[in-house]
């Protein structure tokens, strides 16, 4: 029970992410309640799903999931970047293996929200926005970027070399996770 396994850890260290598109989450909004500490993060109108996800079969896709939390007065800044990133993922070779992209904001922290076919495909993004994914850094600072990636262990075997450097924690999506 969810309930119970937060009281048991503690509600101030658990942090749930309901993220899409604004119309989605006023619909989801309603059946929550003050029991789960959930964060509401508004999906950017320009995010993408480059591919048709798969159904009806197991996930063994690759989730990158960036959260930069942004200094006071610089969020409209930091937001002004987003199209960059989009033309980037939707023209670069990476965009063959990638499901979806995209920016989400809630409160003073972005989140980009990436779902790859695989680990080859997330490093392939990877190198189509080498360039430019610096300029979000530099404006959010180094104390304030947190790395999670989420997928099958296999998977996440081959992006560590990469993205351990940088602080990444990496998740091990569930062997029974499927596809709906």
């Amino acid at each position: 029970d969810l309930e119970g396994m937060i009281k048991k850890i503690g509600k101030d260290k658990v942090r749930i992410i309901c993220s899409g598109p604004a119309s989605e989450i006023e619909k989801v909004k309603p059946h929550m309640d003050g029991r789960l500490p959930i964060h509401f993060a508004e999906l950017d109108t320009g995010a993408l799903l480059l591919n048709a996800l798969p159904k009806g079969c197991p996930d063994n896709h690759v989730t990158i999931w960036p959260e930069f939390v942004v200094p006071a007065g610089k969020m409209e800044e930091f937001k002004a970047g987003f199209p960059k990133f989009y033309a980037a993922t939707k023209s670069g070779p990476g965009a063959a293996g990638a499901f979806f992209y995209g920016f989400a904001v809630a409160g003073d922290s972005v989140y980009c929200r990436e779902g790859y076919k695989n680990a080859e495909a997330a490093m392939l993004h990877g190198a189509d926005v080498k360039d430019i994914v610096e300029e979000p850094m530099k404006a959010v600072g180094a104390g304030n970027f947190k790395l999670n990636v989420i997928g099958p262990a296999a998977e996440l075997e081959k992006l560590k070399p990469k993205l351990a450097p940088r602080g990444a924690v990496f998740w091990e999506l569930d062997s029974g996770a499927f596809w709906m």
